[in-house]
């Protein structure tokens, strides 16, 4: 089959130059090689035709191109195994052995556009988020079966962002089978038990890791309040790390369920941690008790960021002067980590505190970034100390 030919207007090649990994279909001159323009692999050229890239393609999307080299390489089954062993070599420097959870391939992050790869034990949960690595499917299994043959693979490309690549949600073993979905991984010597079949993400908030870790070593003997505490995952870690009480906060029946299993395996007791099944606006509302350490990981607000701001001032009047608030968001086109700074001095004034900021909190390492590509960074947040 032809490859398709994407020519770009003037000028529009020098972000892909300087290392950016995409291409915008406002920054595309014509295309060449299908006259229905099916998304697939394509070769960019300049406006002059000088070669720029090769990438996957789609007619669907403002991201055009997704580059995957800017050589003129075969990109083959190869190709992919050559990206993929270079990512599981990465792993094994940064992951530590009393952590048997973490991402192997982070999409841009490491040179594989639209893949994303999970480990959980012995079980790997992959999601498909471009039709150009939907496309490459069975070489991707077939060389992680090579690579990993005891593991399990299970897909999870159960997201919206695939329908702007034309794709419709897809769920499903493609290795093996599942006896259930709740999994017991360890992370950092703690064990917590996943669900990868209906979890959010893949199963489990993997980006956290070191957050989490932070978290614990703020703990001992603190009060403790876990805002949208999920499975549990901070409340454990502050439990871990010596904290003298912890309250979770989290309004979703099954995370609920989730939770309460994780606190028997790691045998805390209730007199040391309570679960508050509530809406988390409404908890601080009406919550009187204060504490000296709280975690406020809300999920996206979307293009909202004004929720952002009150529900952080909130979490401010709850706690000791001098007490530690952990806050982080997702990043995204609407709101940056600039804008989470703002939200943060407007919580402050709103509930009449005064916060300063200790250290930035980011996403695990396992979760690469290109400098060129700071749209790949989509965890942010802050350590404040509040008088």
């Amino acid at each position: 089959m032809t490859m398709l030919i994407i020519q770009l207007k003037q000028n529009k090649e020098f972000p892909v130059m300087k290392g950016h990994p995409w291409v915008f279909s406002g920054a595309v001159d014509n295309v060449q090689g299908s006259p229905d323009e099916k998304p697939g692999l394509c070769r960019v050229i300049d406006s002059s035709g000088k070669f720029v890239c090769q990438g996957f393609y789609s007619p669907f999307s403002q991201i055009a191109v997704r580059v995957l080299t800017c050589t003129k390489e075969h990109v083959d089954r190869e190709f992919l195994r050559r990206r993929i062993t270079r990512c599981i070599e990465l792993r094994k420097k940064i992951i530590n052995g009393n952590t048997t959870c973490f991402r192997l391939v982070h999409s841009e992050g490491d040179g594989i556009p639209g893949l994303i790869v999970d480990i959980y034990n012995d079980v790997l949960v992959m999601q498909f988020l471009c039709a150009g690595i939907e496309d490459f499917k069975d070489e991707v299994v077939s060389i992680f079966r090579d690579i990993y043959p005891k593991c399990m693979i299970h897909e999870r490309s159960d997201i919206k962002s695939r329908n702007a690549e034309g794709l419709r949600p897809l769920s499903g073993p493609l290795h093996g089978e599942l006896n259930s979905g709740e999994i017991k991984v360890v992370e950092n010597g703690n064990p917590f038990l996943v669900d990868i079949l209906t979890g959010e993400k893949t199963g489990f908030f993997l980006d956290h890791r070191h957050n989490r870790e932070r978290f614990g070593s703020f703990a001992a003997g603190k009060d403790v309040l876990d805002l949208f505490s999920y499975t549990g995952s901070f409340s454990i870690y502050a439990i871990a790390g010596g904290a003298k009480s912890v309250v979770s906060v989290d309004n979703s029946s099954p995370a609920q369920s989730l939770l309460k299993k994780n606190m028997e395996i790691n045998q805390i007791k209730p007199f040391v941690w309570k679960h508050v099944r509530d809406d988390v606006s409404r908890f601080l509302s009406n919550e009187r008790a204060v504490y000296d350490l709280i975690i406020c990981d809300p999920p996206s607000f979307s293009k909202d960021f004004e929720e952002y701001m009150k529900i952080n001032s909130l979490a401010m009047a709850r706690l000791k002067p001098g007490g530690i608030l952990f806050t982080t968001g997702l990043l995204h086109s609407q709101f940056n980590s600039t804008d989470m700074i703002k939200a943060i001095n407007w919580a402050s004034e709103k509930a009449s505190r005064n916060a300063r900021i200790l250290e930035p909190l980011y996403q695990a390492s396992d979760f690469p970034v290109l400098p060129s590509h700071i749209q790949g960074a989509h965890l942010c947040g802050y350590i404040l100390y509040v008088e």
